[in-house]
């Protein structure tokens, strides 16, 4: 009987160190520890002689608990590079230009701009993928400053940048305006104020510098608009070009293109005579000795709107009809064909005005006539307001005594093949149209030239010296009582 006893002692006293072994298994498992390490003796002959405590049995039953999971990593946002040096690359008056060193790993740029000539505050302008861009539409001679800001996309989101400035302006505009002012002993030019320039440089070109344009003048003040020259010579071609120009952030110039103006000294305005007969203006000046011909323009304002007429290489010309009772004003332009290079050289000019009559002499005139002008030495014949003849002539000797008379006549008399009988001549003609006395319109088959100054000296006894083929033709559209205009 103590043998059983005992027996359950020692069994009961060896479940005991099995159990407190498994607990001391399961406590290393929640802690992490390393499970592989020596496990903990337990002596059987220690065994308590007392039933296991609560938290022994609690031990053993407890489930053990899963790992720890390890908390996620945060990646890091990108880093966005600076740019080091934004620079303008055009020298144009109305765009920029921009471009600057790529920023690695940028998805783009944010381009901001200021007119800093009207505001302090900036704009985002552009959003560009490339290191380069280019801002159309804006004023001339005017302050702009830029921000360029690179910028990196990912996951959705924008990182920018730090802004890198460029402060910088459009080229100053082309000068405006820029016109003849006189072109005598002095020649003078004068043009817009460009209010933004700092001032304008002129430039000159002619045969002392070889036709090369050199520096010739620095206006610093912008409200000088207008330049004389006199070291010149009669007859030669000068060229000028005015530049306005603006000087920024210490010693920057933003200068415009060359734009030109082209002289002949002495090539002045010619003096000249307007007057008007039947709905038409007569204009007469006198040669410029410089001149190979010139330009005629006419408008009805005396400041503006001139249209192109005709050129002449004459020293007179007639419009065409022009609206009666108007009052029209006339611009007599020389110009030149100089050298070689047929290079046309205007000269300067005056403004003419006339009131446009119906009329002559204060007489009405039909619409078919015949007109003479003795400055012009030149004579039209309209039928029904078209213009059938026109042609040079040769009037009376301008000496006082043989004067052809100017005023309005008609036709009075008429005669073929007939002799012409006066003191110390008798001229044989074949055709005759008197309108005045013992003036009228014939043939001169003594003549071989007609026109120009001829009558001054070598004129006709007052009669109206025409070609044959030309007279032929207005005796046969002609009749009596055809009026007949010399002026």
């Amino acid at each position: 009987m103590k043998k059983n006893k005992r027996f359950l002692a020692i069994l009961l006293s060896t479940m005991i160190a099995v159990s407190a072994v498994s607990a001391v298994s399961y406590s290393a498992a929640e802690t992490g520890d390393d499970v592989s390490a020596e496990p903990t003796t337990v002596s059987v002959t220690q065994a308590p002689t007392e039933a296991p405590t609560q938290a022994a049995t609690e031990a053993v039953t407890q489930a053990p608990t899963q790992p720890a999971t390890a908390a996620p990593t945060t990646e890091p946002e990108p880093v966005v590079g600076k740019i080091k040096t934004v620079e303008k690359t055009s020298f144009e008056p109305d765009c920029i230009t921009l471009k600057w060193d790529a920023v690695a790993n940028a998805t783009g740029y944010y381009v901001y701009m200021c007119n800093r000539d009207s505001s302090d505050s900036f704009k985002k302008i552009l959003n560009v993928k490339t290191n380069t861009a280019t801002i159309n539409n804006l004023e001339h001679t005017t302050q702009y400053w830029f921000k360029v800001i690179p910028y990196i996309t990912k996951d959705g989101k924008t990182y920018e940048g730090e802004a890198t400035m460029k402060k910088t302006a459009t080229q100053a505009g082309t000068v405006q305006g820029l016109d003849m002012v006189r072109s005598s002993s002095v020649i003078q030019f004068d043009w817009n104020r460009n209010p933004k320039a700092t001032g304008y440089k002129i430039y000159r070109a002619c045969s002392k510098t070889d036709a090369e344009y050199v520096l010739y003048k620095t206006i610093t003040d912008n409200k000088v608009t207008s330049f004389s020259d006199t070291d010149i010579e009669d007859g030669r071609a000068y060229y000028y070009s005015v530049r306005p120009y603006r000087i920024l952030y210490g010693d920057a110039i933003y200068h415009a293109y060359h734009k030109t103006i082209k002289f002949i000294c002495g090539m002045c305005s010619p003096s000249s005579d307007v007057s008007s007969h039947v709905s038409r203006a007569n204009l007469t000046w006198k040669h410029n000795r410089w001149a190979t011909g010139y330009d005629i323009y006419y408008s009805t304002d005396r400041y503006k709107n001139f249209k192109y007429l005709d050129s002449t290489e004459e020293n007179f010309f007639n419009t065409v009809r022009l609206t009666p009772g108007t009052k029209y004003y006339f611009r007599i332009q020389p110009y030149k064909i100089n050298g070689a290079s047929r290079t046309k050289v205007v000269g300067t000019w005056s403004v003419e005005q006339q009131t446009i009559t119906t009329g002559a002499f204060g007489k009405s005139v039909g619409g078919t006539y015949v007109e003479i002008s003795i400055d012009q030495q030149y004579m039209w014949l309209y039928v029904d307001r078209k213009l059938i003849v026109e042609t040079d002539v040769v009037t009376g000797n301008d000496d006082g005594y043989c004067n052809t008379p100017r005023g309005a006549f008609n036709i009075n008399s008429r005669a073929r093949n007939t002799y012409l009988n006066g003191a110390g001549y008798s001229s044989f003609v074949n055709y005759w149209m008197g309108f005045y006395g013992g003036c009228g319109i014939h043939d001169a088959s003594w003549r071989s030239s007609y026109g120009g100054h001829i009558y001054q000296g070598n004129g006709s006894h007052g009669c109206v010296n025409t070609p044959y083929s030309k007279v032929q033709k207005i005796y046969n559209w002609t009749e009596y009582g055809t009026p007949v205009i010399v002026y």
